[in-house]
Order: C-alpha cells, then sequence, then structure tokens
C-alpha cells in the first residue's frame, strides 16, 4: 500500500509539474498579458476582466481556473500598469495568486514598438487530502490532512510590435521555486513550479478597410525542460468590433471555438467550448472558458456643430490633422515661389524657416516626404551651391478635357553613376519642379497609366551661378 501510494503520489506531482501548471488560457488572443507582461496596457483605456475555465467536468475534482486582472496605460501611452489575481483547483490541489504587471514600449515609429514587461507576485498553494479518495485513510505515510505554502513568483517577457504584427516571448515562473511537503512519517514529497517558455506569433490582415473586418491567425508554443512540446493554432475574425467568432487547434488534446459579442463598445463577452480529442474524450465531460471583460474610456469631447471663424475651427482640429493642412498650404506656397521669375535668397530662406517647424524624417505621408525633399534642396541653394532649378510640365492628349495627373510618376536618373536621384510627382495642374546639379548628364523616366512611358535625356552644362530651366513635356497615349 505504501509503494502504491507514492506512486500516485508522484504520478499527480510529475502531471501538475509538467502538463498543467500554466493553464491552456482559451482566450489568449483577447489578453495576451495573461501570459506575457509585456502586453500589459496594450490597449487604449483601462480593462476590467474576469475569466472562468472549467475543464474535464466527467472528472470529480477536474480542473476550474479563474481570473481577474486590471491593466491600461494609467501613466502614459508608454507605460502600462496592471494587476492580476487567479484562482486555480486541480483535485487535492489549490492555488492563489497575485501579480502586479509593468511593461514599457520603447518605440521606433508610431506603430512600430519593443514592449519589455515584468510580473511579481506570490502563489499559495495547498493540498488538502480530506478530500482525497483512499483505500486505507490511517497509512502512517499519508500527509497531514491540509499543508498549505507560499512562495516568490515573477515572469518576464517582451514583444514586438508592427502594424498589424505582434511577436511575443515570456518566461513564466521564472524562479523555479521549490515547494517542499512532509509526511505523517517526516517524509518529504516536493513540489517545483518549474519555469516555463512560450512564445507567440500574431498578424492581424484587413479585409476590409471601411467595414472594419479584419482576420487574425495566431500560434501559441509553451515549452518546458523534459516535458513535449504543446502549440495552440489559432484564427479569429473580427466584424466592425462588434462580435468574433474563432476556431482553435490545441496539439494532441482539443478543437476549440470561440464567439464573443461587444456591447456598447465597452462590455465583452466571450465563449470558448473546447472538444477533447484524447483517449479520454469520452469520460473528460464539458470543457470550456467564459470570459467577461469592462473597458473604461475617456468620454471624447463632442465638436460644436455651429459655425465658427476660420481661426476658432483650426483650434479645434486634433494636432495632426492641423499639421497636414498647414503641410498642404506650404507645398503650395513652395510651388508659389518656384514658379516665380528669378527666387530671391531671401524668398528661400523665409521658406526654409517656415518648413523646418514641420519636418517629420519618420513620417510616411506622401506630403511629408515631398517637403523633406523640397528642403534638403533649398538648403543646399541657400548655402550658396550652384543648383539648376527644372520647371516643367507635361501636357496630356487634348481629348481630356478633365486631365488626372495623380497616377503620373518622374524618375530623375544620374547617368554617371547609374543611380537614382530624384523622383517627383506633378501638381494637379501637371506642373513639377526638380533641382539638379549643372555639369552632369540626366535621364528623365516619365510614366503615367493609359500613356507611353517617355525617356528623355537632359545635359545640364556647368555654370559659374544658379539659373532656372523650363521645358514641357507632351505625352502619347
Amino acid at each position: 500500500m505504501k509503494k502504491l501510494l507514492h506512486i500516485i503520489i508522484f504520478l499527480f506531482f510529475v502531471n501538475i509539474t509538467v502538463g498543467q501548471q500554466i493553464v491552456g488560457f482559451s482566450h489568449y488572443f483577447y489578453k495576451p498579458m495573461i501570459y506575457n507582461p509585456a502586453f500589459t496596457g496594450n490597449t487604449d483605456g483601462a480593462n476590467l476582466l474576469l475569466v472562468n475555465h472549467t475543464q474535464w467536468t466527467g472528472f470529480k475534482g477536474g480542473p476550474q481556473y479563474n481570473i481577474l486582472s486590471l491593466d491600461g496605460s494609467l501613466i502614459n501611452k508608454n507605460t502600462g500598469l496592471g494587476i492580476t489575481i487567479i484562482s486555480d483547483r486541480k483535485g487535492i490541489n489549490n492555488r492563489i495568486g497575485g501579480n502586479i504587471n509593468y511593461s514599457y514600449k520603447i518605440r521606433f515609429k508610431e506603430k512600430i514598438h519593443l514592449a519589455l514587461g515584468l510580473s511579481i507576485g506570490g502563489i499559495n498553494q495547498s493540498l488538502d487530502y480530506s478530500k482525497a479518495l483512499l483505500e486505507n485513510p490511517n497509512d502512517p505515510s499519508l500527509f497531514s490532512n491540509n499543508q498549505s505554502k507560499s512562495t516568490f513568483d515573477a515572469n518576464v517577457g517582451l514583444a514586438f510590435v508592427c502594424k498589424g504584427f505582434e511577436l511575443g516571448f515570456a518566461v513564466p515562473q521564472l524562479p523555479n521555486n521549490k515547494i517542499s511537503y512532509s509526511a505523517n512519517t517526516n517524509s518529504r514529497t516536493f513540489y517545483t513550479q518549474t519555469r516555463h517558455y512560450m512564445g507567440s506569433m500574431k498578424y492581424k490582415f484587413l479585409l476590409s478597410k471601411s467595414k472594419e473586418i479584419t482576420l487574425s491567425p495566431l500560434a501559441l508554443v509553451r515549452y518546458v525542460p523534459n516535458a513535449p512540446m504543446q502549440y495552440d493554432c489559432n484564427i479569429n475574425f473580427d466584424f466592425q468590433n462588434k462580435f468574433w467568432v474563432g476556431a482553435t487547434y490545441k496539439n494532441d488534446y482539443a478543437i476549440g471555438l470561440n464567439l464573443g459579442v461587444i456591447l456598447f463598445k465597452r462590455l465583452s463577452i466571450g465563449y470558448s467550448y473546447d472538444y477533447i480529442t484524447g483517449s479520454i474524450s469520452k469520460y473528460s465531460g464539458l470543457s470550456h472558458e467564459i470570459l467577461l471583460n469592462f473597458k473604461f474610456t475617456k468620454k471624447k469631447k463632442e465638436v460644436p456643430t455651429n459655425e465658427q471663424e476660420e481661426d476658432e475651427e483650426l483650434a479645434r482640429l486634433k494636432k495632426q490633422d492641423l499639421n497636414k493642412l498647414i503641410i498642404q498650404r506650404l507645398l503650395a506656397k513652395i510651388e508659389y515661389v518656384l514658379d516665380k521669375e528669378n527666387t530671391t535668397p531671401a524668398e528661400i530662406q523665409e521658406l526654409l524657416d517656415e518648413i523646418s517647424a514641420f519636418l517629420d524624417d519618420d513620417s510616411t505621408d506622401p506630403a511629408q516626404e515631398t517637403l523633406n525633399k523640397y528642403y534638403k534642396s533649398l538648403k543646399n541653394q541657400a548655402k550658396g551651391e550652384i543648383n539648376v532649378l527644372v520647371k516643367g510640365r507635361l501636357l496630356l492628349d487634348p481629348a481630356d478635357s478633365t486631365p488626372d495627373y495623380g497616377d503620373a510618376m518622374i524618375t530623375v536618373n544620374d547617368l554617371e553613376s547609374k543611380t537614382v536621384i530624384a523622383t517627383s510627382t506633378p501638381t494637379r495642374e501637371g506642373k513639377y519642379y526638380i533641382i539638379l546639379k549643372p555639369g552632369r548628364r540626366y535621364q528623365l523616366t516619365i510614366e503615367k497609366s493609359g500613356y507611353q512611358t517617355l525617356l528623355r535625356n537632359v545635359t545640364i552644362p556647368a555654370t559659374s551661378e544658379s539659373y532656372e530651366l523650363n521645358q514641357e513635356i507632351q505625352l502619347k497615349r
């Protein structure tokens, strides 16, 4: 009997250690912070989450897992703070724990960042042998009825986010602590909170921008030393941020179905059902998970609808929209100044002063890129460098009553270095401006849909002072 009991205890602890210490959280795609603290505060506003995970209802004492968490960007948009409380019951084993989460984002661009996360807390784990079914409850090798131990817990993680792509790596139960329990015979059994290694990868495909329809595949890998690697594959369909539906494959274990609805843009209700595919499928009963999440968002100020003066109206615009409007006006002013005969150095310097306040080298906005090109060229000219300003205009078929230059493109190649030195997009009137160096040979490639591609060689003679060159280019269908 004593030997049999030791075998049962050993198998019980091995099962917990290598198989069930980190619960297979079905809604990981919704709240990755549960495994990876780097995703703490990764959405707008604060979120209050409640999850109930029930597994194997066909077995008495089947696993039950509960999560309560609160997280958000409470200090600034780069810092995330959160707290997580868990309750985990499996047979005679019961765990209760809590962690404080912290994350910090290192931003490279607006939608590209690297997040570092840390989670620290504690876990209390107890064994209650009064719930065990035994042939001989008076066996001296048994543990006492209830033993409770507490230990330190920590989790580290990192996440790389690039627009719709997310790559994460985390190490739950980092300390790898060992908890000892003593039997009535003074023998000891150890429970190790084994260090786990977890990786995830997700990409959000935008199927329809206007209808806000997305498709997101996700892969999650879990690895514990001396145990088989586990992985989940998930694909989720989200419609207008109103509901989601998805499917999950959990290797050698189950196939899952995910459903969710978002009410009033704040309350999310999710349900996940696992169809067990292993050898215990006939006896396992129900395995499912319920999620509730409430999102705290700041109330947006309503924009007045009555007509105001232009200055008051501009003041209400967001800074980003205001900058775009100013850049458009600057580009129009640049074209006006460059279109004049013999632009003066004072006018060029005035343009440079205006442009410099709105430059953004990291922006991918086409208007911002055009502004940067003009700034660099005008700055060289202001330094006294000799340049030739090519003022040109594209002419389309006279039969076009409403000519459209939107898709026209001019590429400038230096024939000596055989490199592309500039590109230019014509204005709505077909005008273009290119600043070239004298004493060199160039080739202009003019492209527009519906018209023949035109190659034109231009030789800029050497000169001791800057000047302007005017030309018109007729395109053929």
